[in-house]
């Protein structure tokens, strides 16, 4: 049994192999359209509908360098000249519509293949927008995700053995979360593949010391920042890697001169950053060309809104939410099952203590390189969306495996050694029997059955009479559906008219006046999901009135009655999952949860006063609920979802000094607590953004709002900048005793200041924030590529 788990034979690891991918690619394309080209999902829906038709090849070299002017900017909106807020993975954009360019011109030559008609029709729309963009795009994340399985098997196989590298492999091909996350044009898949590439990389410069293992690091971390920009940590991995050779080196060389040949790693780090800079520009050149905008959408809005600083509609059901253990729990119950996800907690404490221990193992460190600073920066978000630990499930994954490969091969005691490998045995059978019989469950009762939408359609155009008034919720989707492809199945061809409210909209007097008036007028009332009223449960003291409409409404007391209701849930061999508990993202896009409720009796104005006057009294309006027990220290961060401090904290300030004054504008405010008409501070008597000579868009308000602020700011960069020129000083002055090392804070500081003033006084430049920064970029480029070669008289 060893042997077999440390070297299984070849032809036995590939058909298993083959197996897994062909079971795991099944699972992913099993009914890509099973909304019948609804375009259930919000995010999808955007890209398919309002960005990608507007994609298009540059004319000449000089449009394409236009960023206003060029239709591959998903940034810009040509027509209406002014930007556009696209804050998804630009390089999964442009991948998916040549998918689907490329299946409509494979159409013709598919017609004489034994192909579906079905088929060959989706494949000829696969380049129109909404419903064909969407399934290019979907079949394109299933293959993604599916090369995800390989990449797995990899790596697992580097630091486990081809047993473990199977199994890790194995484990993801059943995960349910991967699975669903296939279905959608969405960009996690993309970019959980790219970050699994990127860290498989890291690992071979870690075993290998080669060139291959710093391309793929490189390449990896490149196309994951591109198809989705939070895989920005992932550059840590090389940076990592580079550290465990200098470390390993240190250790095993005895002499000054051995260790001075150590060099080559810096030559690793900087080559694979080169090439992941060079990816990221030719898969999203306009996150560069248009740099601008493209912080302003993926780090300004985004970023609020995931902290929940912006109040968005569909981030509130996160208000009362635990920081890191919602993330947590979500996926051990929905996202990957009880049993696997047990397992992969099992495997994540396993390693973790290993690495605590300083027993783990080189390629280990290289994935925890990745898994801490994201999950560390994710898990502290408002926002919890599932999709958001898509790029940590295959390295927990990876985890359980290791774990069961440990205590197979235990060579402790013999009678420990039995139980260890009993143990190992059973979670091995429970990891991956209950991972498969929970992706089979999802996969069965979710796509084995028609969209909850469809059938609350059909329901609607079989039952509701001729003129029937249906009122829906602003910030859900409207049912009835036009059901594309079945003629007459539309509202015109029944006349029925929609009306809507506004539930999120605060409490108040006016809201139910409005809400009493469509009572009365509508015949039916239509939830198309939990959305709203699952997500205002979670702010009583916000929506008092809009929580006892809704338990009015369920309870049956306002003249409806529940006509019909229809759900999805996971379903295998007689057993029934229901999942209505689960985050509102597990179940929205793919099986939502749809209330039909029908007019039974016309409640007067007087009997609805009666149940409903009243109720909004003392509503407590943009009440955000509770703040965490961990919000003090996010908000110091820059983390926070309080709106006091959007602009405040270490990432905020840090962005703002990136995006200069005149876009960070109010980061300069003096601070809240200071009252109106105190003494002012004893080092500034006057705020310096409130001096005339200095209150422009050159001067940096976010490191001025405060005395203190300043001076630790500029001392922070006054010290950085000569650490940086600490090799560009050793190499001027090493005829000095301490190589100049005195100087290099200054030389550092005068060096950036003197190029940037060369620039602007020659009028080559501007003096500005930005300029500034790339000066000191040069500065840092310059000082590394001395340090190259000097980098064994340095050490």
């Amino acid at each position: 049994m060893q042997a077999l788990l440390r070297r299984p034979p070849s032809l036995a690891v590939h058909l298993v192999l083959g197996a897994v991918l062909l079971a795991g690619l099944g699972l992913r394309t099993w009914n890509i359209r099973f909304d019948g080209g609804l375009n259930s999902h919000p995010d999808e829906r955007s890209t398919t509908c309002f960005y990608a038709p507007t994609i298009g090849w540059p004319a000449t070299a000089d449009e394409f360098l236009d960023p206003k002017r060029s239709p591959l900017n998903p940034l810009w909106d040509r027509h209406n000249d002014r930007r556009r807020s696209f804050t998804y993975g630009h390089f999964p954009l442009y991948l998916g519509i040549l998918t689907g360019e490329l299946l409509s011109g494979l159409a013709g030559p598919a017609e004489s293949l034994p192909l579906p008609e079905r088929s060959i029709e989706l494949m000829k729309r696969a380049n129109t927008a909404c419903e064909g963009v969407a399934f290019a795009g979907r079949l394109t994340m299933a293959l993604l995700d599916t090369l995800t399985i390989f990449l797995l098997f990899l790596l697992g196989r580097r630091l486990y053995g081809a047993f473990g590298g199977l199994l890790a492999a194995t484990l993801y091909a059943f995960t349910a979360q991967a699975i669903q996350l296939s279905h959608f044009f969405a960009m996690d898949p993309a970019s959980t593949t790219f970050v699994v590439l990127a860290v498989y990389g890291g690992v071979l410069m870690v075993q290998e010391r080669s060139w291959r293992g710093v391309l793929l690091s490189g390449i990896g971390s490149g196309l994951a920042i591109s198809s989705k920009f939070s895989a920005l940590p992932v550059l840590a991995v090389p940076f990592i890697a580079m550290l465990v050779l200098e470390w390993r080196r240190g250790n095993q060389s005895r002499s000054i001169e051995d260790r001075r040949g150590a060099g080559g790693s810096v030559h690793l780090l900087l080559v694979s950053y080169a090439v992941a800079c060079a990816v990221f520009f030719v898969s999203s050149p306009y996150a560069v060309l248009d740099w601008v905008s493209f912080i302003q959408a993926t780090l300004v809005e985004q970023g609020r809104m995931v902290r929940g600083v912006a109040d968005f509609p569909f981030t509130r059901q996160y208000r009362t939410t635990a920081p890191y253990l919602y993330f947590i729990e979500q996926q051990v119950v929905w996202g990957l099952g009880w049993p696997l996800g047990l397992a992969a907690l099992a495997g994540s404490a396993w390693a973790l203590g290993k690495a605590v221990l300083n027993r783990a193992r080189a390629g280990e460190l290289i994935v925890w390189a990745w898994v801490v600073p994201y999950f560390g920066l994710t898990g502290a978000f408002l926002a919890k969306f599932n999709r958001y630990m898509s790029p940590v499930l295959p390295f927990v994954l990876l985890f359980a495996a290791g774990l069961i490969v440990w205590l197979l091969r235990s060579g402790v005691r013999p009678k420990l050694r039995l139980a260890m490998r009993v143990a190992g045995v059973v979670l091995a059978l429970l990891a991956v029997g209950g991972g498969l019989f929970w992706s089979l469950a999802f996969t069965n009762g979710v796509y084995g059955s028609e969209h909850t939408w469809v059938t609350a359609s059909r329901w609607v155009y079989a039952n509701a009479a001729p003129g029937s008034v249906i009122l829906w919720e602003s910030w859900d989707d409207p049912l009835p559906k036009s059901l594309p492809g079945e003629p007459g199945m539309d509202m015109g061809s029944h006349g029925l008219l929609h009306i809507d409210w506004s539930p999120y909209e605060e409490d108040t007097a006016e809201k139910y006046e409005i809400l009493r008036e469509k009572l009365q007028t509508a015949d039916y009332v239509i939830y198309s999901s939990k959305r709203i009223y699952e997500s205002v449960d979670e702010l009583p003291a916000r929506y008092p009135m809009t929580n006892r409409y809704y338990d009015l409404m369920f309870g049956e007391q306002l003249g409806f009655a529940r006509a019909a209701h229809f759900s999805t849930p996971p379903r295998l061999l007689g057993l029934t999952f229901a999942d209505h508990e689960a985050d509102e993202s597990w179940s929205l896009y793919d099986h939502p949860q749809v209330s039909i409720f029908e007019k039974q009796r016309r409640l007067s104005g007087s009997e609805i006063d009666s149940l409903l006057e009243g109720s909004w009294e003392g509503a407590k309006h943009w009440d955000r609920g509770r703040e965490p027990a961990l919000g003090p220290l996010l908000n110091a961060v820059g983390l926070g979802s309080a709106p006091e401090s959007q602009d405040r904290g270490l990432i905020n300030i840090v962005l703002a000094l990136a995006l200069g004054q005149e876009v960070a504008e109010g980061r300069g405010q003096a601070p809240a607590h200071r009252a109106e008409g105190s003494q002012p501070s004893l080092l500034l008597a006057t705020p310096l953004n409130e001096l005339p000579l200095v209150d422009n868009y050159r001067w940096n308000a976010a490191a001025s709002s405060s005395p203190w602020l300043a001076v630790g700011w500029w001392w922070l960069v006054f010290s950085v900048l000569g650490w940086t020129a600490w090799p560009l000083a050793f190499a001027l002055f090493r005829g000095l005793r301490d190589r100049g090392f005195l100087l290099t804070k200054t030389l550092g500081w005068l060096l950036s200041g003197w190029v940037l003033w060369i620039f602007a006084s020659s009028g080559l430049a501007q003096n500005s924030v930005r300029n500034a920064w790339l000066v000191a970029a040069m500065v840092v480029l310059v000082s590394a590529a001395v340090l190259v070669f000097t980098w064994r008289d340095v050490l």
